[in-house]
């Protein structure tokens, strides 16, 4: 699809976080990128590692309880899922058989690699970027971060407006 007219040789990062606000409610951050939306820059996406802290891990106890963290591409979805065309990466944390006994164990950061994509990763446009977070039957709301590595890559006017339509709210 594109052609490559310059491409960092380094791998950059960025950060998002966002805390619900309110519990059970889909929140969105945008991610400052530094990008222009008239830059015609891709990124490659090679790594995600999705974050969660304490209080959060705490509060899921119960079978059904759920924390949804994803990198969208739009803030205006009103539900997180890789049918729509604005998910770009999208976890869930849910308790199952939550008896009572024993122990949940969880590591972190989650990662998602894509370095083994054709091309070395996943291709994005790098603005808007936001982090989102949802949880579901929780007590409180959640905070959700992500820390993501990638390189750019400038792109063709035409190579450019393909990418932005792929990422389009389709619903």
């Amino acid at each position: 699809m594109p052609q490559k007219s310059s491409q960092d040789r380094y791998a950059n990062k960025f950060y998002g976080a966002v805390t619900e606000s309110g519990a059970n409610t889909l929140t969105f951050a945008e991610i400052n990128t530094a990008i222009n939306l008239q830059s015609r820059t891709a990124w490659i996406l090679h790594r995600l590692e999705w974050y969660l802290d304490n209080a959060s891990i705490a509060i899921v106890s119960a079978t059904g309880d759920t924390i949804h963290g994803a990198l969208c591409s739009s803030n205006k979805m009103t539900q997180l899922g890789l049918d729509n065309a604005g998910v770009i990466d999208l976890f869930d944390l849910t308790e199952i058989n939550a008896t009572g006994v024993g122990f949940s164990q969880y590591f972190y950061p989650l990662m998602r690699d894509f370095n083994q994509l054709p091309g070395g990763g996943l291709i994005i446009p790098p603005r808007p970027l936001y982090v989102a977070a949802m949880g579901v039957a929780l007590a409180a709301a959640v905070t959700v971060k992500v820390r993501g590595y990638y390189t750019s890559l400038e792109l063709a006017d035409s190579d450019y407006y393909d990418l932005l339509d792929a990422y389009r709210i389709l619903s």
